[in-house]
C-alpha cells in the first residue's frame, strides 16, 4: 500500500515543474491521505550517502502559490544510477534501499529521455514510478507537448522578434542559436512564431554553400536576415564551404574540432553552432567586417523562465493524474497529452526519439532549409 510518495526532478529545468508538483502533492493529500517529500537533485540526491539531507517536505500549507514559481524548488542533476559504471558500483539497490530507509513507497518523476530512462531502471526494480514529461526540447514521444515547452516557445519568440529587430534597424544578418540536440520542434516552432526567413533543425541537413545563396539572396531583397538555428544542426565534415571556412578562420577551425565530451547519459555536449555558421556566412558573402553577422544564443534563457498558462495548466493535469495512476497500482507510464486527452505511455514507447515529421513541403513553406 503507498502511503509516502516522493518528487524527483531530473535533467534540466524548465517552467511547469512545480506545477506539477503542487497539483500531485495536492490531489495525493485530499483524495489519499498520503504524504509527501521532495528529493533534492533528483537521483543524485536519492543515491547520497545522507539522503536525509537532500529531503523537502511537502504539506497544503508549503505549495500554496507554487504552481507559477520558475524552475524546480528540488534543484536537478544528470546523475545516472544505471549507467554500467554506476551500476557496477551497486548504484540501482543503494536507490531503492535510500528509498525504502525514509519510508517512501513510490515515485513521481519529471523528466525527459534521461530521466525517464532511469525511472524505468526504478521500476524495472518493482518499485513504483509514474512519470512526466518535461523538457523544452519537446522530444518524448507519446505527448504532443510537455512542461515547459509552451512557455519557452512563447519567450523565445519574443527573444527573436527583438533580434531581427535590431538587425532589421542595423542591415545585419541575425543567427539566434537554439536548444535542440536531436529534435528540432523548439527552434521550428520559434521561427514560425518570431517570422525568421529561415531555420536550421537537426533533421535536416543542407549543403552550406545552398544555404548562403539563401541569405544573400534575402539580404539583397530585405537588406536583413533573421535566422534560427537549433544547437544540434549538422554540418557535413567535408562541405566545401566548411572546409574553406576552416581554413580561413582559426576560430571556426577550433570550434568545429573541440570536443565538449558527453554528459552522464552519454549524450554529446553542444554550443556554438551560431559563431561557427556567424564566420562561413561572413567569409562565403565576402562580408567585410564580423559584425555585419550577429550571433546570439538564447540557452539557458528559456529554462527558469516563470510558466505560462498553459504550463500551469498541463502540469496541473499531468500531476492530478499521475497520482491516481499510483494509486490504481500503475508503473513504468508516463502522463502525456494527445489532442486533449491525458494519455498514459509505457516508458519504452515514451523513449522512441520523437523528431520533427512534418513533409517536406510544409517544411519549406514555414522556411525551414534542406
Amino acid at each position: 500500500m503507498i502511503k509516502k510518495i516522493a518528487f524527483m526532478t531530473g535533467g534540466g529545468d524548465c517552467a511547469g515543474i512545480n506545477s506539477f508538483i503542487a497539483a500531485a502533492t495536492r490531489q495525493g493529500i485530499n483524495k489519499y491521505g498520503a504524504e509527501f517529500v521532495g528529493i533534492r537533485k533528483a537521483f543524485e540526491g536519492a543515491c547520497s550517502d545522507r539522503i536525509e539531507e537532500h529531503l523537502v517536505p511537502l504539506s497544503l500549507e508549503s505549495i500554496i502559490g507554487l504552481e507559477i514559481k520558475p524552475s524546480t524548488i528540488l534543484e536537478s542533476s544528470r546523475f545516472n544510477p544505471f549507467s554500467s559504471e554506476n551500476t557496477a558500483k551497486g548504484f540501482p539497490q543503494k536507490l531503492v534501499a535510500n528509498l525504502k530507509k525514509i519510508g517512501v513507497d513510490a515515485v513521481l518523476a519529471t523528466g525527459g529521455n534521461d530521466t525517464i530512462k532511469s525511472g524505468m531502471g526504478l521500476s524495472n526494480q518493482n518499485f513504483p514510478v509514474i512519470a512526466a514529461p518535461k523538457s523544452i526540447d519537446n522530444d518524448v514521444s507519446g505527448t504532443d507537448t510537455m512542461l515547459g515547452y509552451k512557455t519557452a516557445v512563447a519567450f523565445g519568440a519574443s527573444a527573436v522578434r527583438s533580434t531581427a529587430e535590431s538587425a532589421k534597424t542595423h542591415r545585419r544578418i541575425s543567427i539566434v542559436e537554439i536548444m535542440g540536440r536531436d529534435a528540432g520542434w523548439l527552434t521550428m516552432e520559434i521561427g514560425i512564431a518570431a517570422g525568421a526567413d529561415l531555420i536550421l533543425i537537426p533533421e535536416k541537413q543542407v549543403e552550406l554553400s545552398r544555404l548562403c545563396e539563401r541569405i544573400s539572396a534575402i539580404n539583397q531583397t530585405q537588406k536583413y536576415v533573421n535566422l534560427v538555428v537549433a544547437e544540434g544542426f549538422r554540418i557535413k565534415p567535408d562541405d566545401p564551404v566548411l572546409l574553406k571556412a576552416k581554413s580561413e578562420s582559426p576560430v571556426v577551425k577550433a570550434l568545429v574540432e573541440e570536443d565538449l565530451g558527453v554528459d552522464s547519459h552519454g549524450n554529446p555536449k553542444l554550443g556554438g553552432i551560431g559563431q561557427i555558421l556567424r564566420r562561413i556566412i561572413k567569409i562565403q558573402l565576402g562580408l567585410k567586417k564580423l559584425e555585419d553577422v550577429r550571433a546570439t544564443d538564447l540557452g539557458f534563457t528559456l529554462r527558469g523562465l516563470v510558466p505560462n498558462a498553459d504550463d500551469v495548466i498541463l502540469g496541473t493535469r499531468f500531476g492530478v493524474t499521475a497520482v491516481d495512476l499510483l494509486f490504481q497500482g500503475m508503473s513504468g507510464k508516463m502522463v502525456g497529452l494527445q489532442g486533449n486527452q491525458i494519455v498514459t505511455v509505457p516508458f519504452p514507447e515514451a523513449l522512441v526519439q520523437k523528431q520533427v515529421n512534418w513533409n517536406e513541403a510544409d517544411l519549406a513553406s514555414i522556411g525551414v532549409v534542406f
